[in-house]
């Protein structure tokens, strides 16, 4: 503090004549600083002491001894022969100051406005340093206050960097904006606003964040990013779809994957968006800012903003890559050698089961996939006019035989601006075209179905060719073929073409009026061919001279926006208001159609009448919805200090039953920003405090079309005047009160941001129900007409904790060190699944199936447990014979399944967690991330399937570990439960910038080398514990998932002018 605090201290304040210099102290020192002594003086008085270290030194040592004296007399004693004095100050104040000190004070005028644009600040705090005296701006940013000759002024304002200037008569202050985070730009929905002004829970992300390597969905590169985000992505399958859960499981039926938004245009696919072209992606978490989404909102939104072209002078880049991508994880299964020792320490007679090959069938079935991705975009632009376009290419092929992914993807964006930029006109243009290869059966959201089963147990001695060059069979063993001839005489692919075009057009009315419109059009075509070869075995093509299936889809969603914006700003007040209206219409058809017998393989699916001519099989059908919306949202703030955010949509939906079609989603927010308030300010190293507090409303309507009307299925045929025609049956109930499923949330967080920004955080726990679960219920037929309905009966509960930092640890010229941190934990419970009108003790999941085993479903759905419940019989053993013992639960006498079977884990994870580092040395960069997923068990169906030597073995293979083992038979209980906890190195990546010196033609150039899932530190035994989440069963490890990769790539990118 400098001494002119103290002097407008002294010159604003009284002396009070009956101060606190009357209070009576006691102590004794010996050689102590006269800064501990008044340290000592201020427990004992309950005064503060303020004084300059710059202007008084209180190192000086004193020796001193008082017994009830006054407070005046004793700092008298303390302060003599100092060239200090003290003076009483209002509010238990004490200034320490030298002697002869002059007061004078001066009025100060000035104004504040923006170091970049020069517009006027209002509400800037300005302060005389070190005090609570201090006055803020007009509307105009304008000030006024007393202040001592000589003294310092503060200025603060929230996202602006703080300024400090000596007191004179007449100022023109210019702030400039801080490079906090607190300052960064985030899209809210139908706009967007600063991360200070945030009253919701909304995290975003932004490039340099963003994960690296090989990428076939987007949306991994957020993986680990943010807390509460689960992204999971079990196998290697480039086709594969990524799981994604916000917040916890929230549905029995309908989806919970949360809804994208990309450029504006809800419901696109992010598949559609390279990486590459993606500026930010903004999570919203909670109901306060979901709700501007109303009944799609209820699983959060997360908001995709693509790259547009800039003004400047035209800019080119290349980015790419090239990667190699290898299985992690291969089951232990007998190899030939140790299958031929077991024949031969059983007695079994080789000649029949040993065929003098030595075959490594998960090898034979895989291979070193080879990726790569090529990015080239260009942007530019001058006097209102910019412009970008890019053409992304990715070639990613699949570890297992005969699986992989191609996809090209060109953009186009156009904005013009027109009478002095008051009119904008933003164009832009999607093409994509993907092709895709299935390994056998695989589709997109399934394993390879049977390749992966069939290399873990095929014979290990069988070759994978006859001499003849055919495939090798074994055809007296059931359900067992050559896994190689497999993924080679079954050809499954899909062409697959995506358009998106969209037009906004955004004008000025007045300096504080805006309108929006926003057209959008995504229209698609998917084309899938199924050909069985006919010389495969499996059950689909034997017997049938080859089988073909080809199917085609299209669908469109049309979407129009539309919006006014209001903002005001004036004296300490800042308000702004949203309302509009959103349309959008999707529709869809398919036809599929099939054969068989085919005279040859070499039409394939191509020629579907080359097969049998008397009886192909064809089906064809379409489907439409609607969605209109009214929208409104009022932030207001005062003083930046107190935030409140209202928001509300009425939504109207084709999909629901025409008593309930239009539902109202509201929701309301307050953040304090307690850093604004006196007592938390002068504290420099405190940049930001800010708490919230959020309650809305969302739902969820994201369920097949046409669920609530009566409908009619094709049934059998009937002889109608001498014709067999085709009768129609009822194939489902009328519901007319058929409704979203509905979420209620509350959301408190904390965010703070300390020293200028280099630790930044947020603390915040929800609480959030979901009721009128949408499930399908048994009902009585009669009066019913169909033996279940869809209804809305139940309730899931999901309560968390989230915790995510951010810190600059180290900030120097040469070297830097950044590291982010997030963890959560979701407690998730059924609360209901029946009320008075539709009954249910228990919903069962999860079916798990061996050979000679019949299917049972080993997840039960029941209130007071979360989602993913196991629920089986507990292992007790094996008697002498090897049979094996289960625990007699229910005290029967006798083993039943349901009645023996209890709660033995839970395959839903309840904490997530994710560590980020990124450290800098001159040219190089190295950044990693670490993700953990805890609190969950794992089914391991797998196992259950290799582990009874005595069914499989010597006709089938087995794991290593069971082929000495004495226990008999294939059933499902607690055995197979595992810890699924683990912790992955998920990205690697090591960069170079090169210099690029004073090249004229290129600018930035880097090269890196980045590896994925370089290793995993878990306690299971499967391939990977990392496993679907989606659905009412996660956790359960099934035979036939595509398995896991390890990945390495080399990349470089570079600008050229």
């Amino acid at each position: 503090m400098k001494l002119t605090f103290f002097i407008v201290l002294l010159s604003c304040l009284q002396v009070a004549a009956n101060g606190y210099s009357q209070r009576r102290i006691s102590l004794k020192v010996k050689d102590t600083e006269i800064k501990k002594v008044l340290d000592n003086i201020s427990g004992q008085a309950d005064v503060r002491f303020l004084y300059s270290n710059r202007k008084v030194d209180l190192h000086k040592r004193v020796s001193l001894q008082a017994e009830d004296a006054p407070l005046h007399s004793l700092l008298d004693q303390l302060l003599t022969g100092t060239g200090f004095t003290w003076k009483e100050l209002e509010g238990r104040l004490v200034v320490i100051i030298p002697e002869n000190t002059d007061w004078q004070n001066i009025r100060v005028k000035g104004k504040v406005t923006g170091a970049d644009d020069h517009t006027p600040l209002p509400g800037v705090t300005v302060q005389v340093k070190g005090t609570g005296i201090g006055t803020l701006t007009d509307e105009n940013g304008n000030f006024s206050l007393d202040a001592p000759s000589g003294g310092v002024l503060l200025f603060r304002y929230v996202g602006y960097e703080q300024l400090e200037l000596p007191v004179k008569a007449a100022m023109e202050v210019a702030l400039k904006k801080s490079s906090s985070a607190l300052t960064e730009v985030v899209v809210v929905g139908y706009g967007v606003t600063q991360k200070k002004d945030l009253t919701g829970s909304v995290v975003s992300v932004t490039p340099k964040d963003f994960n690296k390597g090989i990428i076939s969905n987007p949306v991994q590169v957020l993986q680990g990013k943010v807390a509460g985000l689960v992204i999971s992505k079990p196998g290697g399958n480039p086709n594969g779809k990524v799981s994604i859960r916000l917040r916890g499981a929230s549905s029995l039926s309908a989806s919970s994957q949360p809804l994208f938004v990309v450029d504006g245009i809800p419901g696109i696919d992010i598949n559609v968006v390279p990486p590459d072209d993606i500026v930010s992606i903004d999570v919203l978490k909670d109901a306060s800012a979901a709700a501007i989404y109303g009944s799609r909102g209820a699983n959060g939104v997360i908001i995709v903003t693509t790259r547009r072209g800039r003004e400047g002078a035209p800019q080119v880049s290349y980015s790419g890559y090239v990667g190699f991508d290898r299985i992690s994880n291969t089951y232990d299964v007998l190899d030939a050698s140790r299958y031929r020792k077991y024949l031969k320490d059983n007695n079994i007679d080789a000649s029949a089961f040993d065929f003098g090959a030595n075959t490594n069938w998960q090898k034979a079935i895989t291979r070193t996939g080879l990726s790569h991705s090529h990015n080239i975009s260009m942007g530019g632009g001058k006097d209102h006019t910019r412009y970008s376009a890019s053409v992304n290419y990715l070639n990613n092929e699949g570890v297992v035989l005969n699986s992989g992914l191609e996809r090209i993807i060109g953009r186009i964006t156009l904005d013009q601006g027109i009478f002095d930029n008051k009119l904008r006109i933003g164009l832009s243009m999607n093409f994509v075209g993907e092709k895709n290869k299935y390994a056998g059966l695989d589709s997109d959201d399934q394993g390879d179905n049977r390749i992966w089963e069939q290399s873990v147990a095929y014979n290990p001695t069988a070759s994978v060719y006859n001499p003849d060059g055919s495939y090798f069979e074994k055809l007296d063993i059931n359900d067992n073929y050559n896994p190689v001839a497999l993924a080679n005489q079954i050809k499954h692919q899909r062409a697959f073409n995506k358009f998106i075009g969209a037009a906004k057009i955004t004008y000025d009315i007045t300096k504080d009026l805006t309108y929006d419109l926003l057209l959008g059009l995504e229209r698609a075509s998917s084309d899938r061919g199924l050909y069985y070869s006919k010389k495969s075995p499996v059950i689909e093509g034997a017997g049938s001279n080859g089988s073909a299936t080809r199917e085609s889809k299209t669908w469109d969603n049309k979407t129009l926006e539309t919006y006014f914006t209001y903002g005001k700003q004036w004296q300490h007040h800042n308000l702004k208001v949203t309302a509009g209206y959103s349309w959008q219409n999707f529709y869809s058809n398919n036809m599929r159609a099939g054969n068989t017998r085919f005279v040859s393989d070499i039409f394939g699916y191509d020629n579907l009448g080359a097969g049998q001519a008397d009886q192909p099989a064809v089906s064809s059908g379409a489907g439409a919805n609607s969605l209109i919306s009214f929208i409104g949202r009022v932030f207001y703030s005062y003083h930046d200090k107190y935030l409140l955010t209202g928001t509300i949509r009425r939504d109207g939906s084709t999909r629901f039953g025409k008593d309930q079609k239009w539902g109202t989603f509201p929701s309301a927010s307050f953040a304090w920003r307690m850093t604004e308030e006196p007592f938390l300010q002068g504290h420099s190293w405190l940049e930001d405090l800010k708490l919230r507090v959020g309650y809305g409303v969302t739902g969820n309507q994201e369920i097949d079309n046409y669920k609530s009307p009566l409908t009619y299925s094709p049934g059998g045929k009937v002889l109608d005047n001498g014709q067999w025609v085709t009768s129609y049956t009822i194939g489902q109930n009328e519901n007319p009160n058929l409704r979203w499923e509905s979420t209620a949330q509350f959301n408190a967080g904390l965010d703070f941001s300390i020293f200028k920004g280099r630790i930044t955080g947020t603390l915040e726990y929800y609480d959030k129900r979901t009721k009128d679960l949408l499930f399908n219920y048994n009902v009585p037929s009669p009066p019913y007409l169909f033996p279940t309905i869809l209804a809305n009966v139940g309730q899931i509960s999901n309560k968390g904790v989230e915790l995510s930092l951010s810190a600059g640890v180290i900030e120097k010229k040469d070297f830097s060190w950044n590291v982010s941190f997030n963890i959560s934990r979701n407690y998730n419970e059924i609360l209901s699944i029946a009320n008075d009108q539709f009954k249910s003790d228990a919903i069962y999941a999860g079916k798990v199936g061996a050979r000679g085993l019949t299917a049972v479903e080993i997840v039960k759905v029941v209130p007071g447990y979360s989602i993913g419940t196991f629920y089986i019989p507990q292992y007790d053993g094996v008697d002498a014979n090897g049979n094996q013992q289960f625990k007699d639960l229910d005290g029967s006498g006798s083993f039943d399944f349901r009645s023996d079977s209890r709660v033995a884990g839970n395959g839903l994870p309840k904490y997530q967690a994710g560590l980020a580092n990124t450290f800098r040395y001159k040219n190089f960069d190295l950044n990693f991330l670490l993700r953990s997923l805890f609190g969950y068990q794992i089914f391991n169906a797998t196992e259950l399937v290799l582990s009874d030597r005595f069914s499989r073995l010597p006709g089938r293979n087995a794991m290593a570990k069971y082929a000495d083992s004495n226990i008999r038979g294939t059933y499902v209980s607690d055995r197979f439960i595992e810890n699924g906890a683990f912790l992955r190195l998920d990205n690697l990546t090591l960069g170079y910038n090169i210099p690029a010196g004073k090249s004229k033609y290129f600018a930035n150039p880097r090269v890196y080398l980045s590896g994925q899932n370089l290793f995993v530190i878990t306690g299971y035994s499967g391939l990977d514990p990392e496993l679907p989440i989606d659905g009412l069963a996660p956790g359960i490890d099934n035979r036939n998932v595509y398995p896991k990769t390890r990945s390495l790539a080399v990349g470089f990118t570079v600008n050229f002018k």
